[in-house]
Parts: C-alpha cells; sequence; structure tokens
C-alpha cells in the first residue's frame, strides 16, 4: 500500500489501485455486459452509479488500461458487500483474481467492519480460502428482489387449465388449477444436439443450452435436464465430472433470475425441478417419451389429487347422506380412494403396467406431498 492519497497493491507489472478518478466505469461494463451473469439486465448508467457509490478496485496493466476490478458495498462501520470481482481472460492466470480480491478484504474501509458478504456461483474455493463460509444461519437472513417496473409482490392469480398458479413457486401444491375436462397438455420434448461437452466448454455455453432445455421442457427435473444436455451432446450417461459444471451453470441462472428451482422431498432426497422465473410451478402434462421418474413430483401429486376427487365422487362421499348408513357409505368411499387404488389409477392414466418397487415409492413420494400440503 503506498503512503498518503489513494491506496495501490502491486503485482508484477500490474498495479491495483482503489483511486475513484482512475476508474474506468465503462470497462468494467463492458466486462458485465458479455460475462457478468450476476449483473444481466444491468445498464451502463447503473454500473456507474454504482461504481460513483462504492469503494472502487481497478486492477490496471503496464499500458495503464483497466483490466479487471471490483467494488465494496459499505457503511464503513459494520456491513460490507462485495461484488463485480473480474479479470479479463487475456490476463487470467497470474493471480489477478486473487490479489484484487485481498485487496478487497485488507481494505482500510473494511477493516473494522463485523460481516462482510458476497455471492458466486463457482468460486467458493477462491473466496473459502480468505476466509468466506456459508451464512452460520441462511434461515435468518431474507431478500426483497424489485424487477424492473414492478413492486416485489408475486400475482397468485391461477394459470389456464391443467397449470398451478405463481403461489406454487416453493413446490407446493397451494391453488392447484387442474381443469379434468380440459386434460393434460401435451409434452412438449427437447430436441437437440451438436451440444459442446460440459467438461470443456465454458460455463456460460452451458448455461445458454441449459436455459434453452428448461425453456423448452419446464417445470423439468434437473436430472431430466442435465440427461438431455448430456444426449444432446452425444454421450448417454451423466458422471459426476460432466454434472458439476452443469450445475454450476444452473447457479448462473438463478443468479440472474432467469431460472426457479423448486425443492421437493422423496422420500429424503431432495428433487430438484427447474422452471422459467415467474412460470407455474405445477403443469399436469401427459407422460410423453418421459420415464415416470422424470414427472416432477409435485406434477404426479395433483393428478393423485385429480384422481382422489374423482373415486370419492364416483362413490358417493361427496355430499353428506342423511340416513343411518352414511358412516358406512363414506368409510367405503375412502377405501375406494386409498393409497393402493390412487396409485394404480395414476399408473394407467400415464398407460403404465407393472407396478415395480421403484414405481411404488415414488408415487408415494408423491402422496406424500400431496398429503403434507393438505395438513
Amino acid at each position: 500500500m503506498s503512503e498518503g492519497g489513494p491506496s495501490e497493491w502491486r503485482r508484477g507489472e500490474y498495479v491495483i489501485s482503489d483511486d475513484p478518478a482512475r476508474f474506468d466505469a465503462d470497462a468494467m461494463h463492458d466486462f458485465l455486459e458479455v460475462e457478468g451473469y450476476w449483473a444481466a439486465g444491468r445498464s451502463r448508467e447503473q454500473t456507474a452509479e454504482g461504481a460513483a457509490n462504492s469503494v472502487v478496485l481497478g486492477v490496471y496493466g503496464p499500458d495503464g488500461s483497466m483490466v479487471g476490478g471490483a467494488r465494496i458495498v459499505t457503511d464503513r462501520a459494520t456491513f460490507g458487500w462485495l461484488t463485480d470481482v473480474y479479470v479479463l481472460a487475456e490476463h487470467r492466470g497470474l493471480g489477478l483474481g486473487r490479489a484484487v480480491v485481498a485487496a478487497a478484504c485488507g481494505h482500510p474501509a473494511v477493516a473494522g467492519i463485523k460481516r462482510m458478504l458476497l455471492r458466486t456461483a463457482d468460486a467458493h474455493e477462491l473466496y473459502r480460502s480468505f476466509g468466506f463460509t456459508e451464512p452460520p444461519a441462511p434461515e435468518r437472513w431474507m431478500e426483497l428482489r424489485r424487477e424492473p417496473g414492478g413492486t416485489g409482490t408475486t400475482d397468485t392469480a391461477a394459470g389456464p387449465a391443467g397449470v398451478a398458479g405463481p403461489d406454487d413457486a416453493a413446490g407446493g401444491m397451494a391453488g392447484l388449477a387442474y381443469d379434468p375436462a380440459a386434460g393434460p397438455q401435451p409434452h412438449e420434448t427437447w430436441q437437440g444436439d451438436g451440444l459442446p461437452d460440459p467438461r470443456t466448454a465454458p460455463v456460460s455455453q452451458v448455461a445458454t443450452y441449459l436455459l434453452e432445455i428448461v425453456t423448452a421442457e419446464g417445470p423439468v427435473t434437473a436430472d431430466r435436464a442435465y440427461r438431455l444436455y448430456i444426449r444432446g451432446a452425444g454421450s448417454s450417461k451423466v458422471t459426476q465430472r460432466a454434472r458439476a459444471p452443469m450445475e454450476q451453470a444452473l447457479g448462473r441462472l438463478t443468479l440472474r433470475g432467469q431460472v426457479e428451482v423448486d425443492e421437493l422431498d422423496n422420500a429424503g432426497e431432495p428433487q430438484q425441478v427447474l422452471r422459467l422465473a415467474g412460470t407455474p410451478a405445477v403443469v399436469v402434462r401427459e407422460l410423453g417419451e418421459r420415464s415416470l421418474y422424470e414427472v416432477p413430483l409435485n406434477e404426479i401429486a395433483a393428478v393423485v389429487g385429480h384422481k382422489r376427487r374423482e373415486l370419492l365422487g364416483r362413490s358417493g362421499a361427496g355430499g353428506q347422506p342423511a340416513h343411518a348408513v352414511a358412516g358406512v357409505i363414506q368409510q367405503a368411499a375412502l377405501r375406494r380412494a386409498g393409497p393402493e387404488r390412487l396409485k394404480r389409477a395414476v399408473l394407467d392414466g400415464y398407460g403404465l403396467i407393472r407396478m415395480t418397487q421403484a414405481a411404488e415409492q415414488y408415487l408415494d413420494a408423491a402422496l406424500a406431498l400431496l398429503d403434507e400440503d393438505a395438513a
């Protein structure tokens, strides 16, 4: 660090400076516009305004041009937010990314603060090396998202026939709209090939194709989306090495606000269901080319709920009989709409014949989801 005036850090022929007069907000925006997934939709004016109201760090090359940077949003007393950390591709591999993060963490403006936060989709290990960890009590944190021209509130109107309204964003069944008369919608299968190998392609490119799959098939389980990508890349097996970059790509899409992820309980194992932001969490569709296990659990739960109402209705249990055998009639109706009958009815509805142990367990998880919401 230099004595007096702006602070400077040196890394070989490069200089990191916090001089706001030297900082090039246009250069930062040029990068963010192309590669800054976290800043999607940000205007050049917003980048400039954000820089003007932050502690800025610029990384300057031997010719004096800005080749990287970072911002710290802070009250200089209790809290800081590290964001917009980047280095141009042609200057990577020289330790400049670590150097600018080190400069940010050691900057006098945040030297005495209690907490500094950041968000990242794919650089967790870098930041862990500087002491960043996951929040110890994430349930205490809340977020208010404002869309351009919006108020941060959600329209909970029900969608069209066969579709649940946006109330279902958390993957539940509240407000489910399913019109049996209209029947399930056709399942649109994504068709594509020639995709790049996710193990070697840039994460931004993988994210582009993953978004295409979610747009065509959503709501779609993450496992099916990854399998479709791998099939499009000319392979057949989703290995852990291939899955990791696809998960990073999904992280980028969620941070950009393009894709939402609903987590459902599949007998103790989480099931991730991907959909475009702002679209219904549940769309009841025909099986199509999907296997039973590729149908999201909340979609099956919607079908189960309809089958249950249908069976109860046929049994005369929809009303309250006035005669003495009312209780007997109602119990018979409940038996007719019991779990085994419901699971068989769902398989029949999908055109499947064999009730395997795996199929029964998957349908049990859908039943549990439905009953949990009803409770």
